[in-house]
């Protein structure tokens, strides 16, 4: 185990956690031994069959642990009440599991109930944690799950995991089952969460870009969870364990890190913007005076509204509004550098918008802003390997001296 598996603060601990089913030959999990430091997301992500999923559900008892324990802020949970136990822990699952004959709002408030909280204490804590998962608590909080998309039934089930405010989350392939689209944008949002709360989450993938994406930390498990290899996303990309490691990550290993570098990490090019209701002449000037072929149009709150260019803003008879073509492929500044090339592809114009949480323009994310990265990350890996070449050759110079 490497150095990523010692933490000084465990928020949980996992000690020779075992899981034997009647009537099989070998254990589903054995003796898994595994640190998680507070308030990091640990993803356990491996082939199917290879228990991270028994693993995640040993923490809160959903499966019996057949032996080892389970300690969590140093208490040895393993024979404590489990009911009890859940209550104070968020789960999240793929297929969301809310209450079809619940509203949002008592879908979302059914822990803090079951917890005896005030009335009032609970709807405040609704209202607050739509909010938090982007939906309005004026439109949502009474409807029924049946009457929510596929994604905002994912983000009432996250707000449900926060409802009593616990210390610890389990998301068990919580995006599995949603559209790619929607599916970018819930990570990217709970990314967003998870950088205001900061839980300390254990989270189960199958998939690698998705691990490397969300994780702090990732621990990769071969059968009845061996741990191949624990250690930062970084870390895991350029100095795999072995074999095994290298094949799990895959081809693409470059490309993958573009998923360990946020937008708000690099520095952002400013296109010419200008709100849509300029005159149309100092639009002109503005399309001249830069180095663009377009101008992004802004409306009334600085949101992206069109590009135009110069033949746009010469149909006098139309209104701006109306010109050139929608501002899509927009990104927030908690979304990865792959997110925005992703982004990229789909631009009329060849580059990601950036906008803040409000949706307000920022700047732009273009390709020559992912070039640049992946050179640097290049460059790193090289540095990395030149030390590493240099540590090793040191003690063999050294016997050659002596000798």
């Amino acid at each position: 185990m490497t150095d990523a598996s010692r933490s000084p603060e465990p928020m949980i601990r996992l000690e020779s956690l075992t899981k034997r089913y009647p009537g099989q030959a070998v254990p589903a999990v054995d003796g898994i031994t595994l640190d998680i430091p507070k308030g990091e997301i640990v993803v356990l992500v491996g082939p199917s069959g290879c228990g991270k999923t028994t693993v995640l559900k040993m923490i809160n008892r959903l499966i019996e642990p057949t032996s080892g324990r389970v300690l969590i802020g140093g208490e040895d949970v393993t024979r404590a009440d489990a009911d009890e136990l859940r209550r104070h822990i968020g789960y999240v699952i793929q297929q969301i599991g809310l209450f079809p004959h619940m509203t949002v709002a008592e879908n979302v408030g059914m822990v803090p109930k079951l917890l005896h909280w005030e009335k009032q204490r609970i709807a405040a804590r609704v209202d607050e944690l739509l909010e938090l998962v982007g939906l309005d608590p004026a439109e949502y909080r009474d409807r029924y799950p049946k009457e929510l998309s596929g994604g905002q039934r994912q983000r009432v089930g996250v707000a449900r995991a926060l409802g009593a405010d616990p210390p610890v989350m389990l998301m068990d392939e919580p995006f599995g089952a949603i559209d790619p689209i929607t599916r970018d944008r819930l990570q990217n949002e709970f990314l967003r969460i998870q950088a205001d709360v900061r839980k300390t989450i254990v989270f189960v993938t199958h998939d690698i870009d998705e691990a490397i994406k969300m994780g702090d930390r990732i621990a990769i498990l071969r059968e009845q969870s061996h741990i191949a290899q624990y250690d930062t996303p970084e870390a895991i990309l350029t100095a795999p364990a072995d074999g095994f490691v290298e094949d799990f990550i895959g081809a693409g290993a470059a490309l993958k890190r573009l998923n360990l570098t946020r937008v708000r990490e690099v520095p952002l090019d400013h296109w010419p913007a200008a709100s849509v209701h300029e005159d149309r002449a100092r639009l002109r000037r503005l399309l001249a005076e830069s180095e663009q072929g377009s101008l992004l149009l802004l409306d009334e709150e600085d949101r992206p509204l069109r590009w135009v260019t110069a033949r746009d803003l010469a149909r006098e008879r139309e209104p701006l509004h109306r010109v050139g073509l929608p501002a899509t492929a927009v990104v927030e500044p908690h979304a990865t550098l792959h997110d925005a090339l992703d982004e990229m592809v789909t631009s009329t114009v060849g580059c990601a918008i950036v906008v803040d949480r409000r949706g307000r323009y920022q700047g732009v994310v273009d390709l020559g802003t992912v070039t640049s990265a992946i050179d640097e990350m290049r460059s790193d890996v090289r540095r990395r390997d030149r030390a590493v070449a240099e540590a090793e050759a040191a003690p063999g110079d050294a016997v050659g001296e002596v000798g």
